[in-house]
């Protein structure tokens, strides 16, 4: 039996964090090196293993279950994705295996995945529709790992859903600016030229601005972006860098520490400007809002809304404006 460990908890036996790389200790007392990337190392025990791994001090999955495979697909794929969708995924897996857990992978049918969208849906449609989502690409996985060769999720159909379709007209963003505080401001006027995702706005460094614009890699697609200087741009880029900062803040939005505003952190300053603008008499709207107003208004001035929006196709950048899209019209009098 191995020792018991002192830290590391979180890591399956025999491997260790070390200098910032992840090593697998041999029975020899060897050190391996695997890498300095979770979701890689985590492969690379798993093979040297011939198992998939489990946290210490879990339940060891049944082979060939539906437990083993969701936790799988969680190590193995699931952290390479971005820090939101990841963090979503932690708590739809969790769900999956309170009804999946044990059952076979060869065993669940279209009909079982109809069920979960049933019972599921009585209170969380939604949520319910996320899950099975994420559970077709756990299966698609499998059938690339030889364990199926088909997804039971195909063709099964799903809640319906309606899209959001609010769009912000220019007095409510100008009133919702008076009522922010300089810096949330700033933000939405960077986050309307831009049409920038959130998460990319508050990890945006000030290397990232150069002569030639803002460059950027998207987050959730990985796509590479230069906005290149406007009017618009440059005073609100400006606005920002003259905004308290320590010397020392290497982000053009920076907390007193220099540090990157949290997700979290950021949300509660949105939502105490959102209660303002509610008591005031105004129709809360979500940051991400603010991104569909960019899109929106570019398309009706005839811009490159699909540019704008990184999107790898135009279909895409359709579906996402065109409930909020509208045709202005004229009375008879």
């Amino acid at each position: 039996m191995g020792r018991r460990r002192k830290n590391n908890f979180n890591l399956p036996p025999r491997m260790y964090l070390k200098h910032g790389a992840y090593y697998y200790v041999s029975r020899e007392n060897k050190w391996i090196r695997l890498s300095d990337d979770k979701s890689i190392a985590f492969s690379k025990w798993a093979e040297i293993e011939g198992e998939s791994p489990v946290i210490t001090g879990s339940e060891k999955p049944l082979a060939g279950s539906m437990g083993a495979l969701i936790d799988k697909y969680m190590i193995e794929i699931a952290p390479k994705k971005a820090k939101s969708t990841y963090s979503g995924n932690l708590t739809e897996a969790k769900n999956l295996k309170i009804v999946f857990d044990k059952t076979l992978v060869l065993a669940v049918r279209p009909m079982h995945i109809a069920k979960y969208l049933d019972l599921r849906g009585i209170k969380a449609p939604i949520r319910a529709n996320r899950e099975i989502s994420l559970l077709s690409h756990i299966f698609s996985y499998a059938m690339r790992w030889g364990q199926i060769d088909r997804n039971p999720c195909l063709g099964v159909a799903k809640h319906p859903e309606k899209g959001r379709d609010r769009y912000i007209t220019d007095q409510e963003f100008e009133s919702v600016k008076i009522l922010a505080s300089e810096l949330i401001a700033i933000v939405m006027d960077f986050a309307y030229i831009t049409a920038m995702r959130k998460g990319d706005i508050l990890k945006l460094r000030l290397d990232q601005i150069t002569d030639e614009g803002v460059w950027i890699k998207q987050s959730k697609t990985g796509t590479k972006q230069l906005y290149e200087w406007t009017t618009g741009l440059n005073e609100v880029v400006a606005k920002a860098k003259a905004l308290k900062r320590p010397i020392r803040g290497l982000y053009l939005f920076c907390t007193r520490q220099g540090q990157p505003y949290s997700d979290a952190g950021f949300k509660a300053m949105w939502n105490r400007v959102q209660i303002k603008w509610r008591e005031s008499g105004g129709n809360r709207f979500t940051f991400h809002d603010i991104r569909a107003k960019s899109l929106t208004d570019a398309k009706r001035l005839g811009l490159d809304a699909q540019s704008l929006a990184g999107h790898s196709s135009a279909a895409m950048t359709e579906h996402y404006i065109k409930q909020r899209d509208y045709t202005r019209v004229k009375g008879l009098k």
